[in-house]
């Protein structure tokens, strides 16, 4: 059971890129209209990485004035905590999303029983 949900968590969560792959191969199979494909890839393409380095240096200002006062030990144990902190968190948000995609798929099977009918259910 567990490598199904895994499994349909790797599907949901590659879905969007699939589908902008096969989105983006239609629209260069269309003739005339690869320069404004490149032009439109070229101009999100920037506006990602303008985004990136803003954040990049919100962090970078606020992460010099934060840690001023630390001496280079405290520095390395404050970086511990926080990738402590962030294993954590993104271990809790697995296994949120794991628990999302049961019940997600716990009420789909519920709604798609008929209550008169028999289910013979085993697994491969």
């Amino acid at each position: 059971m567990l490598k199904k949900m895994v499994s349909l968590g790797f599907d949901l969560a590659t879905l969007p890129a699939r589908m902008t792959l096969k989105g983006a191969r239609a629209v260069v199979a269309m003739p005339g209209d690869v320069e404004h494909f490149l032009r439109e890839v070229r101009t999100v393409s920037d506006e990602v990485a303008r985004e990136i380095q803003l954040l990049l240096d919100s962090v970078d200002a606020e992460m010099r004035q934060k840690s001023a006062h630390l001496d280079t030990r405290q520095k390395q144990r404050a970086a511990e905590l926080a990738l402590g902190a962030a294993e954590q968190h993104l271990s809790m948000a697995a296994i949120n999303v794991l628990r999302a995609v049961w019940l997600t798929m716990d009420v789909n099977r519920e709604q798609g029983r008929d209550s008169d009918a028999v289910v013979i259910e085993h697994e491969r």
